[in-house]
């Protein structure tokens, strides 16, 4: 065997091996791939064969072009029509030979987002017309591969073509021992990808609105499908795991929620192209969610908070509600007459209330989600007391001693010293001294009617056998009347209507005490002004 049928097998291994290693460097995921593609570039031809005149010089000048079809379902492999045209002829007749091929076959790419290698194998015609000879077609086989780099979609660079090409030419001199060309072809130039096919499933997307609501609000849910073929009609199903549906099948939806509980739910969709059988179909979720609804807020007032049998009490609710929902309301009591009218009510006390204390509850509840709440007011009710009666307990004349118009004598000390025995039986109460003075007393002493009923308070705590506790006795000063101290006795309680207790109570930081056997006052001469007892 020659060394030139040798070379082209280690040629031929070379390319092969190269083309799958190269196959197995591409494994990036595609999308995408287009249907078709148009090559056209340089080639260069070394024909690597012998005429009758010897060995066919290489040939420089050469151009390729070939069209490959990939197939739908599989977008790598396609069917390759590829011819090129090699022109070796020189001037002057020099020797050369002009080389055509026209030849189909399989072509497998490893479409890749950058580099795309390829191996293809064809079968055709080869045109040879050595200088010199006669022209001939032939049969030829080509085995080969490349590499593209994409730029542009529309467009890629085909950095390297390499093919092994075998054919023959048997015009030969009898020195030669084969016919048979190896050709190698070497080229470069510009792919054109027209049309695509697309890997990329089409998607989804789901939309609900709003995505929070109260139960029984309605959600609209919306589903967009992307990637599919707008020529298409498309199909839409939904489902919920929450209410009910409006609409199983058509692009938006209007979900009901009444009754659902508080929670997290979803409207699904699938979107459907019934005319393609792969990659038709996407799905997507719309999520929304039932808000967990709050009781009103609630708080109770009463005004006034103690009332008396008989008296009324009106009790304010304010209440407001979260979720801005409408509120009835509701009163109970615990006593007493309750009239609601709204966000208040009015209570009034009865004879069963005396001394108790009434709690008036409010409760306001939301009309949607029957939530409720409550708040108290509570209204005292004083027990009811017996009125009391202003006792008359008897008087002391001050007439008997002009020289001492203030003493205690002996006729107003033996009723003061039974007064004070009658005291004694009665630990509650007090006792009110108003002292009196007369017209003309009033002239000359204006202070006389205090200073009496101050003196007898002394007989009574200091003077006198029975010492009374002082805290229980009042001096007071009635203004004008007789030369006389009356003695009244004031009950503990309340009392009864109309009455009140008699002359204005005496300062005693300001009006001393005299004991009754205190000296006698000099008495002035003229009279001064008259001026109103001291307070």
């Amino acid at each position: 065997m020659s060394c030139n049928a040798v070379v082209p097998k280690r040629v031929f291994a070379v390319v092969i091996a190269l083309a799958f290693l190269t196959g197995v460097y591409a494994t990036a995921q595609v999308t995408s791939s287009p249907k078709n593609e148009v090559y056209a570039g340089y080639s260069w031809l070394h024909p690597n064969g012998n005429v009758a005149w010897g060995q066919v010089p290489d040939i420089v000048a050469g151009g390729d072009l070939s069209v490959t079809h990939y197939f739908p379902n599989a977008w790598n492999l396609g069917v390759i029509v590829d011819g090129s045209v090699h022109s070796g002829r020189g001037a002057n007749n020099m020797l050369g030979a002009n080389v055509g091929l026209a030849m189909a076959g399989l072509q497998y790419k490893f479409h890749q987002p950058q580099l795309s290698p390829f191996v293809r194998v064809m079968a055709g015609a080869a045109y040879l017309d050595p200088n010199l000879l006669r022209s001939e077609w032939k049969p030829a086989i080509a085995v080969g591969g490349g590499l593209d780099l994409n730029v542009w979609k529309p467009v890629s660079i085909r950095l390297a073509q390499f093919d092994y090409i075998w054919t023959y030419y048997r015009e030969l001199n009898p020195q030669h021992t084969t016919d048979n060309w190896n050709m190698i072809r070497l080229s470069a130039g510009i792919v054109f990808n027209i049309g695509e096919y697309n890997s990329v499933p089409p998607t989804a997307a789901c939309t609900a609105q709003p995505t929070e609501v109260w139960s029984g609000e309605p959600v609209k849910v919306n589903s967009t499908g992307t990637g599919f073929n707008p020529k298409h009609t498309l199909t839409y199903a939904w489902t919920t795991n929450g209410g009910k549906l409006d609409t199983a099948n058509t692009q938006a939806a209007t979900v009901d929620t009444t009754g659902v509980n508080p929670g997290s739910y979803s409207a699904n969709a699938t979107i459907t192209d019934a005319k393609l059988k792969k990659l038709n179909s996407a799905t997507c979720a719309a999520n929304f969610t039932i808000k967990q609804p709050q009781p009103p807020t609630v708080s109770c007032a009463a005004n006034p908070t103690t009332i008396a049998v008989a008296e009324p009490s009106t009790i304010t609710m304010t209440a407001t509600d979260p979720q801005g929902w409408p509120l009835s309301y509701k009163w109970t009591a615990t006593g007493g007459q309750l009239t609601p009218n709204g966000t208040s009510a009015t209570l009034t006390a009865t004879n069963a209330d005396a001394g108790n204390t009434i709690t008036v509850t409010g409760t306001a509840t939301d009309d949607r989600a029957n939530l409720s709440a409550n708040c108290t007011a509570s209204v005292n009710v004083p027990a009811v007391q017996k009125c009391v009666m202003i006792e008359d307990r008897g008087e002391c004349t001050f007439e008997k001693n002009p020289k001492k118009p203030w003493r205690v004598d002996n006729d107003c000390k033996d009723t003061l010293d039974r007064l004070a025995l009658q005291l004694q039986q009665m630990p509650n109460g007090k006792l009110d001294i108003v002292g009196y003075t007369d017209e003309k007393e009033t002239v000359k002493e204006q202070t006389l009617g205090a200073q009496r009923s101050v003196n007898v308070k002394y007989y009574l705590t200091t003077d006198g056998p029975t010492k009374l506790d002082p805290s229980r006795i009042q001096p007071r000063a009635g203004g004008q009347g007789t030369k006389s101290t009356h003695f009244y006795f004031v009950p503990e309680g309340q009392l009864c209507g109309g009455q009140t207790e008699i002359g204005t109570t005496v300062d005693e930081s300001q009006v001393q005490p005299q004991s009754r056997n205190a000296p006698a006052k000099k008495r002035a001469r003229k009279a001064k002004p008259a001026a109103p007892p001291a307070q």
